[in-house]
């Protein structure tokens, strides 16, 4: 007997299988994930080593403390994006009369739900598949994108302001950029109260010091500028109630809903300090139809 697709038992199987872990063995994805956290890690430690060496010690502190915050939450984003459901479609539901069903994975396919050819699933809400988080965009996961763009902005936005700072004092300066840099350094003195701060950021920065900074700047701009269009996007097509994937097919939704509907439906009941940390939405705080 030749059996299309997999049995009703291996259908039960995996759906709580993806309900307890979800992982796609991707190799694309996979090195992608590397190359991400690689940059994240690298430019970190470029930042905190020696960006921030030029401030005075409480300033130097305090902006750390603020950095390593910011890279603990977009690390945390991007790997609970990663290692959620997205919101696949069961296996294991039955298809109704008349229910429309997807020819890839034999499962019921809701309204608004999309197969991954890459997770090999229908997608419930799926607005794209992201090769950096090895994992597609949906019902599910919206909001850890969301706020890993949020805080690699946020870092992106630091890493310039503090490298170019740094550059300014630190490099061998001429004509106005020897005013400006020490107009810095009494305003630094002022500040801490100390001469031994101000006399600290005269730091001159090596060779290899000064690739690092200027590479990691240069990433700062490119990334930075990335996620925040990205970001953009992300927040129209939430506020709108309509994925990536719906926008390029022209598909609208049937009954315009207000703003705040679908916004709670992807960050939770709010506004609230939930949204801005990456944790599940409770199901029970949020009305997402994925009824079939």
């Amino acid at each position: 007997v030749i059996q299309f697709g997999p049995s009703n038992r291996e259908r039960s199987a995996r759906s709580v299988y993806d309900r307890l872990m979800w992982f796609v063995c991707d190799g694309c994805g996979i090195v992608s994930v590397c190359f991400a956290y690689g940059i994240l890690g690298s430019s970190n430690l470029v930042v905190v080593r020696w960006a921030f060496r030029s401030l005075g010690m409480h300033f130097r502190v305090l902006d750390t403390i603020v950095y390593e915050v910011l890279f603990f939450l977009s690390v945390w984003s991007h790997a609970a994006c990663m290692l959620t459901n997205p919101g696949t479609v069961p296996l294991d539901l039955e298809l109704s009369e008349g229910t429309r069903h997807c020819v890839h994975c034999r499962s019921a396919k809701p309204p608004r739900a999309h197969h991954c050819t890459v997770c090999e699933r229908c997608i419930q809400k799926m607005d794209h598949h992201c090769p950096w988080m090895n994992n597609c965009v949906g019902a599910r996961n919206q909001k850890h994108f969301v706020l890993f763009l949020l805080y690699v902005f946020l870092q992106s936005a630091t890493a310039i302001c503090a490298i170019s700072r740094h550059m300014l004092v630190a490099l061998p300066p001429t004509g106005n950029a020897r005013r400006r840099r020490d107009r810095l350094l009494r305003a630094e003195k002022n500040s801490s109260g100390s001469a031994a701060s101000a006399l600290e950021s005269l730091i001159v920065l090596s060779e290899g010091e000064s690739v690092a900074c200027v590479l990691v700047l240069f990433v700062a701009l490119i990334f930075g500028l990335f996620v925040f269009v990205m970001l953009c996007d992300q927040w129209g097509h939430i506020l709108s109630d309509a994925s990536t994937i719906d926008t390029m097919q022209g598909a609208a939704p049937e009954h315009r809903r207000p703003w705040r509907e679908p916004l709670q439906e992807v960050m939770g009941r709010g506004p609230s300090w939930r949204w801005f940390v990456p944790i599940p939405v409770k199901q029970g705080r949020v009305s997402v139809k994925c009824d079939v």
